[in-house]
């Protein structure tokens, strides 16, 4: 203790010593604020940086020079003199790589100093892609990261996965973590119990036009001081802020139009009716005689073209309008933002309303603060899309989908439920209210030491409310329900994060800076969900709990703590060599007293061998980098011991229910522990015109907590405990270059390319299988995805033809075989579960151009994904009702290629018709409904594709234009979306899949909402 204060004493005599107080911001030549900065008064040891506005407080004498250096910009030294404050403005250096990315906390770095992989998207990347939905900016632009989207709904939800899935447990959650401004949220996707419908993940709340840039965090080593909960990785998100000068005011406007951008190959040939028999009042919709046959006798019978008139142009406006400025002292920035979007399935729409306001403060050259908050509303009718698809499925398509619905109100239908009716009246609708806010304050004492605490807070409602419709009593109507129901339900969750650290700097001699984080994190999530449901209305088309004969309620509450203790150690030598460590303790309350404390440390080095060696003059930048980590995972609330659960239909008739959950936690559960390790290069040619990033990286995530399968006679089905290892490992590339760079014409291309291996390497003994999930197939055909020790995640499981000379032994379906034929001629199905595809891409990639000619912009953005498969069951549906084009072969005879159960080759002619054939053969009800539906094989189809992600073309107005109008700036812009797209796929979108943003069963697609093209008129107007 005598020692410390000594050296205290010390410290303060030196500083008392030195000189003079001297403040100042540095910015770039336009203004923008640097954070980050270095500023070193020569010849000495006394150092610091600028924060985050670009502001600095540092001691030195007059005739003392003091030297700035940043990444990307050339150095400057200024000497002191009488004045005590020194701003300065740095420029360019073509010759450095530059690049600052803001990593855990809202901590900035020098991209040059890291010692692990981590990219970024400006806010000008984002705004190009013109996505509502935040996730979605991100899609190609990323190297190792997949995001999958629900289709083309308003407000539709977006699924991000970074460098492979990392968990067995079939219901876990997968995704990084999401940070805004310092902050985590939440991220999740409540989906729709009763049909799917939609919903949107919560990261759709934030207004892409506030966000300033986006850096996706990869590995644990990146993400080592977030805990637990950035386990997957970490988007983190920085908003826009008030910057120092002139008071600005910016306007966007868009208008926009969705189009269906692909539908399966279809046939137009054939109509209502079964076995080549025209029926009007039929349920079967393309079974029938030909279309231009019965037109001959029936008046207005034709091919109605429903496919096409069934789907609306969907229309969407966005505006947004913000106001930035500020002095010395204080910045300000403000912001709104409106946006309605009206889908292509008639009665879908989405919109949302955003406001935000955040501020800075600086007191003096010690003590500053600031904060931020963003309401958000969010909310609209999501049709029941998986109801709508598969009640196009069945109408007929002589039959007008779009008159569905008599003056009376009652549904216009010749028998079959009108598809068109079903989404006007069977509403679901979400309105959702969110507030993410944070405070910061930073207190610097001295020049080497700083304090830091933020707290933040995150809480949403929403409010939803289902209504299917009962009958409304009037003769001869075809209800949508017999009975009707009305479903309340309400949500409310509430994040509240505390975060306190101390920063202490040093520099040793010319050569070690030394940064040194100590902090605690707090973390407590408390969550309730409430639905009530009525059932039979007494009163026709009164929507009201109690006008239903039946009400059922159900409630489900949580809370969750995590405390966090961290540390962070960064050396600095000589500006070439720079190695973090990091280490972090959490104590969970989701886990077992006795190991709810648990620790984890990172390591990563980073070496920039340009800095210290020499080199040719056109190797501008070279660094090698490396880094170790684990990092710790806990489990969900509640699942510890035996729990207890309400059923179904409680309480009732005054009656309240309890049982025991069929589920048992581990007493002694143990965290996840996931180790990862990654090695890359970063390398920059002929004055940074060429740039090539290199990662290598591999994770193991052993001890997994799933539900391991247990003998019903101890009272329950299953228990939860450590029982798995998963691993990735892959390769990602990201390669950027200024093709042409002259004054008026310059032309950028960035590419990224990633692969991902991934293996189950184990599951506890007594565990076959994990189930995954699975889709429904028609007789047999239903497609599951399982995991099997020392196979891929991803695997997809279905029945197959049978195959000659196939091993028995083997679980994957040997395609190379010749199909074994049966004795009436038709394909041998084999009913065992093989493996017929994986859903899981092996390669993913984007491609991004950008040009300027003088005042005109021109960019693109091409992504693409490889060797991936899904089940189509959309096709599957198709082929049962004969309206896919290939059933257009049903008055064909055919000898199928394959052999004999002999091995001789097969010769007989078999007809592909229903009922009796032009042999005299009794087929029934024809080969597309007796055998191929039945067969997973034929629908486990390749989903690779290659998509124009986005166009745009803009005009800036120059300045002598502008000079003639009441604006500073004024930009117009055309853009689309998904204009062109290529792939194998038979089908709508491959992209789109099946089930929400929230589950891991990606390999399914059918009856989602489908995929849409776009077009889009901007208007910018600068203030």
């Amino acid at each position: 203790m005598k020692n410390i204060y000594l050296t205290i004493i010390a410290v303060f005599s030196c500083v008392a010593a030195f000189g003079q107080t001297l403040t100042g911001t540095v910015s770039d030549t336009s203004g923008v604020p640097l954070p980050g900065v270095t500023i070193v008064v020569s010849g000495t040891n006394i150092g610091t940086t600028t924060d985050f506005d670009g502001n600095y407080s540092i001691t030195a004498s007059s005739g003392q020079i003091l030297r700035f250096s940043y990444l990307g910009m050339k150095p400057k030294e200024v000497t002191v003199g009488t004045q005590k404050t020194i701003d300065v403005s740095l420029e360019e250096d073509a010759e450095q790589l530059g690049e600052v990315i803001v990593t855990a906390f809202g901590i900035s770095q020098e991209k040059k100093s890291l010692g692990y992989s981590a990219q970024s998207v400006d806010a000008e990347a984002i705004a190009d892609t013109k996505q509502t939905n935040l996730v979605n900016s991100l899609q190609g632009q990323v190297a190792g990261v997949q995001i999958t989207n629900s289709g083309g709904a308003p407000g539709q939800s977006a699924r991000i996965i970074i460098r492979g899935i990392n968990s067995l447990d079939p219901s876990a959650n997968n995704q990084p973590l999401f940070v805004v401004d310092g902050v985590p949220i939440d991220n999740s996707t409540v989906e729709s119990p009763n049909t799917p419908r939609g919903l949107s993940n919560r990261a759709a709340d934030i207004n892409p036009a506030d966000v300033e840039s986006m850096s996706v965090l990869k590995g644990a080593a990146a993400t080592a001081l977030y805990g637990v909960r950035a386990a997957n990785g970490a988007v983190i998100i920085t908003t826009k802020k008030g910057k120092k000068g002139k008071v600005s005011i910016n306007l966007n406007t868009s208008v926009g139009f969705d189009e269906l951008n692909r539908l399966p190959k279809l046939q137009k040939e054939y109509g209502q009716g079964f076995s080549g028999e025209y029926d009007p009042s039929s349920f079967w919709p393309s079974w029938g005689a030909p279309i231009d046959q019965v037109a001959q006798t029936e008046p207005g019978h034709k091919y109605q073209d429903n496919w096409n008139r069934a789907f609306d142009t969907g229309v969407r406006t966005d505006h947004s309008l913000s106001i930035s400025g500020g002095g010395e002292k204080a910045t300000f920035y403000a912001s709104m933002g409106r946006l309605d979007q009206k889908g292509i399935i008639p009665f879908s729409n989405w919109d949302r309303t955003t406001a935000k306001i955040s501020g800075t403060v600086t007191m003096n050259e010690k003590f500053n603060f600031g904060g931020s908050i963003n309401y958000s509303n969010s909310g609209g009718n999501r049709v029941p899309h998986d109801r709508f698809m598969e009640r196009m499925m069945y109408w007929a398509e002589t039959q007008d989908v779009r008159d569905y619905i008599n003056e009376d109100g009652t549904m216009k239908t010749y028998g079959n439920t009108n598809p068109i009716y079903d989404a006007r009246f069977s509403t679901y609708e979400d309105d959702v209210n969110r507030i993410i806010g944070n405070l910061n304050f930073n207190y610097s004492p001295w020049e080497w030491l700083t304090l830091s605490y933020r707290i933040g807070t995150d809480f949403y409602s929403d409010s939803r409310t289902e209504i299917t419709p009962g009958p409304k009593g009037i003769d001869g109507e075809v209800p949508l329900s017999s009975e009707g129901y009305l479903e309340e339900t309400r949500i409310n969750s509430r994040d509240i994060t505390s975060n306190f650290y101390i920063t202490l700097k040093n520099k040793f001699g010319e050569d070690f800076t030394t940064t040194l984080r100590l902090g605690n994190d707090i973390f407590e999530r408390k969550y309730d969900r409430i639905t009530s449901r009525g059932e039979v209305f007494i009163i026709p088309e009164f929507y009201n709990l109690n006008n239903t004969s039946r009400i059922f309620s159900e409630q489900g509450k949580s809370i969750r703590r995590l405390v966090g203790f961290y540390g962070d150690l960064m050396l600095n030598y000589k500006d070439y060599l720079f190695l973090n460590v990091t280490g972090r303790n959490d104590i969970s309350s989701t886990l077992p007293k006795n190991n709810n404390s648990f620790f984890y440390p990172s390591i990563n080095l980073g070496y920039v061998f340009t800095e210290h060696l020499d080199v040719p003059t056109w190797f501008t930048f070279g660094k090698l980098r490396a880094s170790w980590a684990q990092v710790g995972k806990d489990t969900n609330p509640h699942v510890l011991g035996a729990t207890f659960v309400s059923p179904d239909h409680f309480p009732l008739g005054g009656q309240v229910g309890f049982s025991r959950n069929s589920e048992f936690g581990d007493p002694m559960l143990k965290p996840e522990l996931t180790t990862s390790m990654e090695f890359g290069a970063q390398l920059s040619f002929f004055d940074s015109r060429l740039d090539l990033d290199f990662t290598y990286y591999k994770s193991n995530a052993e001890d997994q907590i799933i539900p391991v399968p247990i003998s019903d006679a101890t009272g329950f089905s299953s228990y939860i405990t450590n029982a798995g290892e998963i691993q990735n490992s892959g390769f990602e590339f990201v390669l950027g270059a200024d093709i042409v760079r002259n004054e008026d014409f310059t032309w950028k291309a960035t590419a990224n390319l990633s692969v991902n291996n991934n293996e189950v390497k184990s599951i506890r003994e007594g565990i076959d299988e994990i189930v995954v999930g699975n889709q429904f197939g028609y007789a047999g055909s239903t497609v599951t995805m399982k995991l099997i020790e020392g196979e891929a995640y991803g695997n997809l499981y279905g029945s197959s033809y049978e195959r000659y000379g196939a091993n028995e032994e083997s679980i994957f379906l040997q395609r190379n075989l010749p199909t074994v034929i049966g004795d009436d001629g038709f394909p041998v199905r084999n009913g065992d579960q093989l493996i017929l595809g994986n859903a899981v891409p092996k390669w993913i990639g984007g491609l991004r151009n950008q040009f300027t000619y003088k005042d005109f912009e021109l960019s693109f953005l091409v992504d693409f994904r490889a060797d991936v498969d899904q089940y189509n069951q959309f096709d599957n549906f198709l082929s049962a009702f004969g309206k896919n084009e290939y059933t257009l072969a049903r008055n064909d005879f055919r000898v199928f290629d394959g052999v004999l159960a002999d091995g001789t080759p097969n010769t007989q002619e078999v007809w592909l018709g229903q009922g009796l054939g032009p042999d005299g053969r009794d087929y029934g009800a024809g080969y597309w409904r007796n055998a191929y539906r039945g067969v997973s094989e034929n629908f486990v189809q390749d989903a690779s594709f290659i998509k124009l992600r986005n166009i745009s073309l803009a005009y800036n107005l120059n300045d002598k234009v502008l000079s003639k109008l009441p604006f500073t700036s004024m930009r117009i812009s055309l853009a689309a979306n998904n204009i062109i797209l290529y792939s194998p796929w038979d089908g709508f979108d491959p992209e789109s899949f099946s089930a929400g943003a929230g589950g891991n069963a990606i390999g399914f697609t059918g009856l989602g909402f489908p995929g849409t093209q776009s077009y889009f008129l901007t208007l910018n107007f600068g203030l």
